[in-house]
Formats: C-alpha cells, structure tokens, sequence
C-alpha cells in the first residue's frame, strides 16, 4: 500500500485500522499496513494518527465498532478530539471462492449395468461474481480425470475407487481445455492454485466424495527378484493402488508363468520364489470362498484367463476380480562362466608380461547384457585394468587374476571403478550375488596367474657416502616391493665401478666397504634350481654377466635382478687423525712420480695403498716413517689412464688427478 506520508506530531502515534464491508466494521489494528484475512469480502487499509493521552482505544471492539464510530470522535468528524483518520483509505475487494464438502458412499456391484454415483453437499460452495462451478469425476489414488458433470452426479461400469469432486472456478483465468481425460489429474489442477502453491483464484475439494465399487483386484508393481542367484530368485511385488475387498471376500495372490499365464503357486503376500528364467507375472485375485472354488485350479495346467473367464470382468458369473496385468518380472540368469588361464606362470622380462586367459564356454549372456573381462591384483583384488579380451600386459611382477564381468550397462555403472582403488570384491558387493541388488555375474575366482619373479627397487639411504677408519656401511630401502614366487629365493648382490663387478652377497640390502669408489646395490630373485651362484667369482663375475643369463637380459633362465638398483660413491677418509697426517699440497700431477708429505708424530713402518675410481687396488707400497716430516713418492704406471686415484696412507686418504 502506497500513498501519501502521513504528518505525526511529536507525542502523536501512528497505526493502521483494517475494517469490513461498507459499514467499515473494525476487525484488526497493526503498526504496519499488512493484514492476513481468511475470508472474502470488501475491505479498507486506513491509517490512523492519534495522541494516546487524548484518544483511547480500549473502546474500539473489533466486529462492532466502526470506523465512523472512531472518527465521530475526532474533531474531523465533528467531534473534539485533536487526531487523524483516513476514512476513505486502501480498499480490497478480495474474492474467497469455496468448494465446500461433498459426501459420498460405497457400493458393490459385479453387474455389467450401470452404477451410478451420486453426491451430496454438506457444505455448499461459494461462488463470487464471474465464478463457476463444475464437478470432476477422478479414479484411483492418483484422482485421474475420467470425467466432468454440471451435476455432483455421474455414471461408471467399472470397479475401482472414484471421487467426485467441485470446481468453484473463473472461466477467465482457468482454461478447463489443459485437462486430457484418463491423463490429468486432480493434482495436477490443484497445484495450478493458490491453495495448491500454484496462481489461479478457484476452489478444488481434493478430498472430495469418495465411493469404493468392488471387488477390485487394485494394481501391483514389481519390487525386486528379475535376478536367479544360487538358482532361484524371490519375485516380490508391492501395492500400487489397494483393492476393494467387500465384506465376505478374501484376497489371494496368484503366481503365473509364461504369456500364457500359467498358474504356479498362490500366496497370502505377494511374494514367491521361483527356480528358473523366464516371464512371471504376480496377480491379485479378489473373490468369495462361497463362489469361487479354488480347488479347480491346478497348478502347472490351470491359467489366469481361465480364472478370469469364470468371473464377471472376463464375461462369467462369479463376483471376483483378478488383477490380470498384474506384475511382471523376468527372470533372468546371467553367469559369468569360467576362465582358464593360458599359463599359470609367466616370467617376467624386467619390463612387461603379457598375461591371457581362455573362455570355457559356459558363460550365459541375456539380452542388452555386456562381457568385459577384468584385471586385478594381489589377494585384495584390486582391479587394475578392463578389456574386451581376457587379455592384459602387466609392467610388474605379482599375483594376478583374470575375471569375467557378465552387465547390463543401465544398471551398473562402471564409472564408480576407479582403478588402483576399487577392488573386485567392492564390484561384486553391489551384485544380487554379493548380497547386493544389481543384476549381473562375476567370476569372483577367474584365472589367477603368477608374473614373476619381480625385484622391486631400491634407493640408497647413504648415496654419497665417505669412508671412517677405512670402512663404511652402505645400505639401501627398498622403494618397490619385490615379487618373490613361491621355490625362489632373494638375495642382495654388492657391485663396484660401471661394469658392476661382484664384491659380495648378502641377507640385507647392506653392506661394509673399506675403499673410495662407486658401488651399488642389487636385487636378485632367482630359483635355485636353475641359477647356480656356483659360478659367480668374487672381484671377477659382473652384474652384466648375471644378468645376460636372465630371460630379462635375452638369456633363457627366469629370474629378477634390479640392475640399476641403489648407487653409492664413496669418498676416502678427508680427517687428519691418528699419528700421521698427509700435507694435501698437490692434487693434480703430470708426471709418473707424485710426491705427498706426511707428518709422523711416533714413526713407525707404513703401507701405502692406490686405489682407481672404482675402489680397485692397483698397488701398493711399504716404507718407514720418521718422527717429523717424510717425503713419499708415490709411483702410478705410465700406462694407467689420466683419471681420478685414491692413495690411502694407514687411516687417511688423499684423492689425486692424473693429467698426462
């Protein structure tokens, strides 16, 4: 409401009066100019400025006193108190149409005549200006439109719950043309209402006059069990529209097979379990035990037409009614068969593996069912590829398996797998077979298959190392775990320099070394039975020679050797302790004699060792030390290549070029 603002002197107050009908009858005051009303009629905003020390309004009685009562009071109104009221104010017409109530009644008929629903008013309608009424005729819990009637009357042949229902409407904002019969619903009227949430002024009774003309079967709709799991599949179905049971009947539930709706068994809820695939249907029978005498059926022979032909709704005499539609489930058996693994065992080559397997034949696949063939690892198995063919290349050594998927891509979605992560068991978890409720096969035990042996990888704890009291301890963690198959062993092999010469063996990935140089840790898983360490000779038998032996290296012998493994170079011994010292004065020489200057504090003899860059001896030599300095020339073959050297007096290390 919008208008002109209003003058408040000081002391005054201001409020807002809603009055009724042309009378301006009183029936709320509010600070702000909203009201909330609850029938229609003529109604009138008016504001009211007033002093509270001259003008009480403890005399106002909303429903009786008036407006006009108000503003005779005032001096505007010829009376003498000092106060403002806008007398014409903001008028609203506001139109309340109403269905009011009907009653209806039940009946039972199993005639082929006409029944005829009639309705009473126990509330009349209200119907404004311009407004219209008409009664709806709707079936079932869903109030389907069947039809329309200017009458609360209307005419039916069928059993099955009906309501009528009134229509206070404006032709003007409500275009009857949008309802479809057997389509639209009373819902679907209402919620075009206010009272329905929707913006059209009418009046609907949704609840309406509601008649039940039985016996009706009611409808059912398929819950669970299209699935055979161990051979059977429990079939349930629920209610989607409740049946009409007159007094003296019963309900039975009635299971059939085939198009032909061959009667199998009968239940008092409608559930069954069945042992095959194919189409079942579950129906709903309604009938008197005083006219319908079940003991005619048999089951396996006996049909559901030949039921229905008995009762009046299939051209008979008795008074029943079968749900003939009824649910329906097919029954489906998909099996995911099994696989043979084309070799239990294959050898790693240090790189890849392929590993396949082969159908047996004995999958089963209904139709719109997919094959994909699945991948996992380890006794978790954790899936790790898919594949149309129960083929894969693995790029590392372990326990694998090869399973058949037998889906139906609208049921399971496969974008839940997340390889790596999602394990076959997490998969088989959703299926009817793993207590779950998709309908679909997996081969849980598939083909496993042994790819191996596998070393793994190492990486060095130490990998710059330096020697203390000439000796160190190199050690390696292993970074990937190895594979080792059952009848193989594993072992740590200890190389020195680039041709990775055999320097020792052992339990752990450590070792002790006592000269400068580069070194490194392997991984090697072998079969005893087929690598013989016989032939591996210390300080002479390389890496590369073992390795060449492997099928990894082009040999024939299955075995794993982590070639690169864990690389350490160790320096020599940089302190000055102990009893001689070495004067570092020249690092780089350029003739065959090298002259190194060594302080002695005790003397005594020494031994002096030289050492290439890979840690191996080349020479050695001995010589009596003084107290005080001594002069020692160091003597390196002419033929030995310009490179790094390591010469070791006792305890220390000096580390020298060769230019020449």
């Amino acid at each position: 409401m919008t208008g002109t603002e209003p003058v408040i002197p000081e002391d005054y107050s201001l409020l807002y009066v809603l009055t009724r009908g042309e009378d301006l009858i009183i029936e709320g005051v509010n600070a702000e100019p909203h009201f909330d009303i609850s029938e229609g009629g003529s109604y009138t905003i008016h504001t009211l400025v007033y002093d509270p020390a001259t003008l009480d309004l403890s005399i106002v009685v909303p429903g009786e006193t008036t407006g006009f009562d108000v503003n005779g009071l005032l001096v505007q109104g010829g009376g003498s108190i000092c106060a403002s009221l806008d007398v014409a104010g903001a008028k609203f017409d506001v139109t309340a149409p109403s269905a009011g109530t009907l009653t209806g009644g039940e009946s039972v008929s199993c005639g082929t005549g006409v029944i005829e629903l009639i309705a009473t008013h126990d509330d009349m309608p209200v119907v404004p200006a311009g407004y219209e009424t008409i009664y709806v005729l709707t079936r079932g819990s869903a109030l389907t439109i069947i039809g329309v009637n200017d009458l609360p009357q209307f005419s039916v042949e069928t059993s099955g719950h009906y309501t009528i229902h009134t229509l206070v409407y404006d032709p003007a904002t409500l275009d009857l043309g949008i309802v479809e019969t057997g389509v639209t619903t009373g819902f679907d009227v209402n919620s075009l209402l206010v009272q329905g949430g929707g913006s059209i002024c009418a009046s609907l009774d949704v609840a309406g006059a509601t008649y039940s003309i039985g016996p009706d079967a009611g409808t059912l709709v398929e819950v669970s069990g299209s699935c055979l799991d161990g051979g059977t599949a429990h079939l349930a179905a629920d209610i989607l529209e409740d049946p009409i049971i007159p007094e003296g009947f019963e309900s039975l539930y009635v299971l059939t097979s085939g198009a032909d709706l061959i009667i199998e068994q009968v239940n008092e809820i409608p559930e069954f379990e069945v042992t095959g695939e194919g189409r079942f249907t579950i129906h709903t029978l309604i009938y008197d035990p005083m006219t319908l005498d079940l003991t005619i059926i048999t089951p396996g022979e006996t049909t559901g037409v030949d039921v229905n032909n008995l009762l009046v709704q299939g051209g008979g005499s008795i008074c029943g009614s079968l749900d003939v539609a009824g649910a329906v489930f097919e029954v489906i058996n998909p099996q995911a068969g099994t696989l043979a693994a084309d070799s239990d065992f294959v050898c790693f080559d240090g790189t890849s593996a392929e590993i396949s397997a082969t159908v047996q034949g004995d999958q089963v696949i209904p139709e719109g069912y997919s094959q994909l063939f699945v991948l996992t690892s380890g006794d978790a198995l954790i899936i790790e590829q898919v594949g149309p063919n129960p083929v894969f290349n693995v790029t590392q050594g372990g326990l694998y398996t090869i399973h058949t998927l037998i889906y139906d891509p609208a049921t399971l979605d496969l974008s839940i797998v997340v390889p790596g992560e999602t394990s076959g068991v997490d998969v088989n978890g959703l299926l009817v077979q793993g207590g779950g409720s998709v309908c679909a096969s997996l081969d849980v035990t598939g083909a496993p298959v042994i790819v191996g042996p596998y070393a793994g990888t190492l990486s060095a704890d130490n990998p710059t190392a330096q020697l203390n009291s000439m000796s160190t301890i190199l050690s390696a963690t292993q970074d990937l775990e190895p594979f080792v198959p059952t009848g193989y062993s594993q072992i740590y092999v200890l190389t020195s320099g680039e041709e990775l010469t055999i320097e020792n063996v052992g339990s752990l990935p450590q070792f002790d070394v006592s000269a400068p140089g580069i070194y490194t840790i392997h991984t090697l898983i072998y079969d005893p039975m087929t690598l013989d360490l016989g032939i591996v000779e210390i300080g002479v038998t390389t890496g590369v020679d073992v390795n060449s032996l492997l099928v990894q290296g082009g040999g024939e012998i299955c075995a794993a050797l982590d070639v690169e493994g864990a690389r350490f170079e160790v320096s020599g011994d940089q302190k000055m302790a102990g009893d001689n010292s070495i004067n570092l004065q020249q690092l780089i020489f350029n003739d065959p004699v090298l002259t190194v200057w060594v302080e002695s504090q005790n003397g005594g003899e020494s031994l002096l060792n030289i050492f290439d860059q890979y840690g191996r001896l080349l020479g050695q030599q001995r010589f009596e030390m003084f107290t005080g300095s001594n002069q020692i020339q160091v003597n390196l073959n002419e033929n030995s290549p310009a490179s790094l050297y390591f010469i070791q007096i006792n305890d220390q290390t000096l580390k020298v070029v060769k230019s020449w």
